[in-house]
Protein backbone atom coordinates (compact mmCIF):
# COMPACT_ATOMS: atom_id res chain seq x y z
CA UNK A 1 0.00 0.00 0.00
CA UNK A 2 0.93 3.32 -1.06
CA UNK A 3 1.62 6.15 1.45
CA UNK A 4 -1.39 9.41 1.03
CA UNK A 5 0.00 12.76 0.53
CA UNK A 6 -0.64 14.98 3.56
CA UNK A 7 -2.91 17.66 3.12
CA UNK A 8 -2.19 21.17 3.19
CA UNK A 9 -3.14 23.08 5.40
CA UNK A 10 -6.11 26.34 4.04
CA UNK A 11 -3.60 29.25 5.05
CA UNK A 12 -0.88 27.50 2.94
CA UNK A 13 -3.31 27.39 0.00
CA UNK A 14 -4.70 30.39 0.34
CA UNK A 15 -0.87 31.53 0.75
CA UNK A 16 0.08 29.62 -2.40
CA UNK A 17 -3.20 31.22 -4.26
CA UNK A 18 -2.06 34.75 -3.21
CA UNK A 19 1.62 34.68 -4.06
CA UNK A 20 0.49 32.77 -7.55
CA UNK A 21 -1.79 36.27 -8.27
CA UNK A 22 1.15 38.43 -7.81
CA UNK A 23 3.18 36.49 -9.91
CA UNK A 24 3.64 33.87 -12.57
CA UNK A 25 3.40 30.00 -11.88
CA UNK A 26 6.33 28.56 -14.23
CA UNK A 27 8.21 25.60 -13.87
CA UNK A 28 11.54 24.84 -13.29
CA UNK A 29 13.43 21.70 -12.67
CA UNK A 30 14.52 20.62 -9.41
CA UNK A 31 16.96 16.86 -9.56
CA UNK A 32 15.17 15.98 -12.75
CA UNK A 33 11.78 16.71 -12.15
CA UNK A 34 9.85 19.11 -13.12
CA UNK A 35 8.09 21.45 -10.37
CA UNK A 36 6.15 24.72 -10.19
CA UNK A 37 7.61 28.08 -9.32
CA UNK A 38 6.40 31.15 -8.75
CA UNK A 39 8.36 34.28 -9.88
CA UNK A 40 7.72 37.23 -8.05
CA UNK A 41 6.31 40.56 -9.45
CA UNK A 42 9.69 42.21 -8.54
CA UNK A 43 11.98 39.34 -11.24
CA UNK A 44 8.66 40.25 -13.73
CA UNK A 45 9.44 43.62 -13.28
CA UNK A 46 13.15 43.33 -13.33
CA UNK A 47 12.72 41.56 -16.86
CA UNK A 48 10.52 43.34 -18.10
CA UNK A 49 13.02 46.48 -17.91
CA UNK A 50 15.56 44.24 -19.11
CA UNK A 51 13.66 43.86 -22.17
CA UNK A 52 13.03 47.36 -22.66
CA UNK A 53 16.72 48.61 -22.05
CA UNK A 54 17.75 46.07 -24.81
CA UNK A 55 15.60 47.45 -27.71
CA UNK A 56 16.78 51.02 -27.02
CA UNK A 57 19.94 51.22 -29.25
CA UNK A 58 21.88 53.36 -27.07
CA UNK A 59 21.60 50.96 -23.96
CA UNK A 60 22.15 48.03 -25.84
CA UNK A 61 25.57 49.55 -27.48
CA UNK A 62 26.63 49.86 -23.58
CA UNK A 63 25.38 46.42 -22.61
CA UNK A 64 28.98 44.81 -23.87
CA UNK A 65 31.02 46.72 -21.65
CA UNK A 66 28.64 45.72 -19.00
CA UNK A 67 28.43 41.82 -19.26
CA UNK A 68 31.53 41.42 -17.16
CA UNK A 69 29.64 43.04 -14.31
CA UNK A 70 26.66 41.04 -14.54
CA UNK A 71 28.82 38.26 -15.19
CA UNK A 72 32.78 37.77 -14.13
CA UNK A 73 33.57 34.93 -15.99
CA UNK A 74 32.84 36.94 -19.36
CA UNK A 75 36.08 38.98 -18.71
CA UNK A 76 37.74 36.37 -20.42
CA UNK A 77 35.77 36.91 -23.77
CA UNK A 78 37.41 39.30 -26.39
CA UNK A 79 35.97 42.23 -27.42
CA UNK A 80 33.98 40.93 -30.57
CA UNK A 81 32.87 37.83 -28.73
CA UNK A 82 31.39 40.03 -26.24
CA UNK A 83 29.67 41.90 -28.59
CA UNK A 84 28.35 38.72 -30.17
CA UNK A 85 27.13 37.43 -26.78
CA UNK A 86 25.30 40.64 -26.37
CA UNK A 87 23.60 40.54 -29.55
CA UNK A 88 22.27 37.10 -28.58
CA UNK A 89 21.33 37.93 -25.09
CA UNK A 90 19.00 40.93 -26.19
CA UNK A 91 17.69 38.08 -28.82
CA UNK A 92 16.74 35.63 -26.16
CA UNK A 93 15.47 38.63 -23.69
CA UNK A 94 13.45 40.54 -26.31
CA UNK A 95 12.02 36.90 -27.32
CA UNK A 96 10.79 36.65 -24.07
CA UNK A 97 12.27 33.16 -23.94
CA UNK A 98 13.99 31.89 -20.34
CA UNK A 99 15.05 28.59 -21.79
CA UNK A 100 16.67 30.66 -24.48
CA UNK A 101 18.35 32.97 -22.16
CA UNK A 102 19.80 30.11 -20.11
CA UNK A 103 21.05 28.70 -23.50
CA UNK A 104 22.81 31.91 -24.38
CA UNK A 105 24.75 31.96 -21.19
CA UNK A 106 25.00 28.44 -21.12
CA UNK A 107 26.95 28.40 -24.25
CA UNK A 108 28.98 31.84 -23.63
CA UNK A 109 30.16 30.50 -20.27
CA UNK A 110 31.22 27.24 -21.96
CA UNK A 111 32.90 29.24 -25.02
CA UNK A 112 34.41 31.99 -21.82
CA UNK A 113 36.10 28.73 -20.25
CA UNK A 114 37.46 27.73 -23.03
CA UNK A 115 39.27 31.12 -23.47
CA UNK A 116 40.27 31.52 -19.76
CA UNK A 117 41.56 27.94 -20.00
CA UNK A 118 43.64 29.31 -23.04
CA UNK A 119 45.33 32.36 -21.64
CA UNK A 120 46.60 30.27 -18.30
CA UNK A 121 48.27 27.75 -20.61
Amino acid sequence: MGQSTPELPADTLVSAADNARRGVVTHVTVKGERVAAIVSESTLAMAQLLAALVTSEMAASALPAALPAAFPWACSLPDGDLKAFAGELCEAVVAESPEQVERVLADWQAVAEVHAGTRST
